[in-house]
């Protein structure tokens, strides 16, 4: 029998596992699936629409919205608002996540139709600016770079009606975080790619503790062991990226460079002070 309660309230570890099982399910879906799952999720009592843990709040549904699920199915008969509406009478929904579910119900249609539906912008792709370099600046914040990737995501599906805009960027640059999604781009990864390859960054690098754990227990050095395991498995020392389309100018002597791993590079772009043991 499902509880009476908001299903915010879950426990953490609850929490996580549905957030990691959404997020495994998403990976090989199809749109198709991906707009099941969607529907599935707003009917059962204890889904919700936003889930958080110490370290990360995600969007339950909204991400399904964003990775293509068609919301329609939501808006025939008022489904979406009759299911809502039951949900709420039998306390499964609270106030404050009531007021979320009808953001999406308002919002959903509109944002879908702006990513698939409406005819693209259909920037030249092939043509290159003539008045200077095409730059793209990506902040850091940890997990926050999600909210950068699903930007990029919209943007790049209204200009092109795909994920093609990394492809007209010539120089990427990021900070912190922003350098890892930046060097995912360039190396070739869709914008999708980089979402889940961020999102499985979390459990490994982001680590849940208090700060005095982080300061005086052992979770520094695994979180740097961690970093170092994920960055040689995503950035190896064999050359795969993107060439540029303008070479920079070396700001380094050669030989200070020369036998530099790729992956040691990437941490010193990452660098997260405190949080990271300081062996570079």
């Amino acid at each position: 029998m499902p509880s009476g309660k908001c299903a915010h309230m879950l426990s953490a570890n609850k929490k996580f596992e549905r957030i990691h099982n959404l997020i495994q399910f998403a990976k090989s879906a199809t749109r198709n699936q991906l707009t099941s799952k969607l529907i599935d999720c707003w009917s059962q009592p204890q889904s919700s629409i936003t889930e958080a843990t110490d370290s990360f709040k995600f969007c339950f549904v909204r991400i399904l919205l964003t990775l293509g699920a068609e919301p329609d199915a939501l808006y025939e008969d008022e489904y979406g608002r009759k299911e809502l509406d039951d949900r709420i009478a039998n306390g499964n929904v609270c106030v404050v996540c009531a007021e979320k579910y009808n953001d999406f119900l308002a919002y959903a249609q509109l944002i879908h139709e702006a990513q698939f539906e409406q005819a693209p912008i259909l920037i030249p792709r092939h043509r290159r600016c003539k008045t200077g370099l095409i730059a793209l600046s990506l902040d850091g914040g940890g997990m926050r770079g999600l909210v950068s990737v699903v930007c990029l995501m919209f943007a790049s599906r209204r200009l092109f009606g795909d994920e093609y805009l990394p492809n007209v960027v010539d120089w990427m640059i990021g900070t912190s975080t922003g350098s890892m999604l930046g060097l995912s781009l360039a190396k070739g990864l869709t914008l999708t790619e980089a979402f889940f390859l961020y999102w499985d960054m979390k459990d490994e690098i982001f680590l849940d503790g208090s700060t005095m754990k982080r300061l005086f227990g052992s979770m520094v050095d695994r979180q740097s062991r961690n970093m170092d395991d994920v960055l040689q498995k995503c950035f190896p020392d064999q050359y795969t990226f993107l060439r540029s389309s303008l070479l920079a100018v070396e700001l380094k002597p050669p030989d200070r460079l020369a036998h530099t791993p790729r992956y040691d590079v990437v941490i010193m772009l990452l660098q997260i002070p405190v949080y990271q043991s300081m062996k570079y």
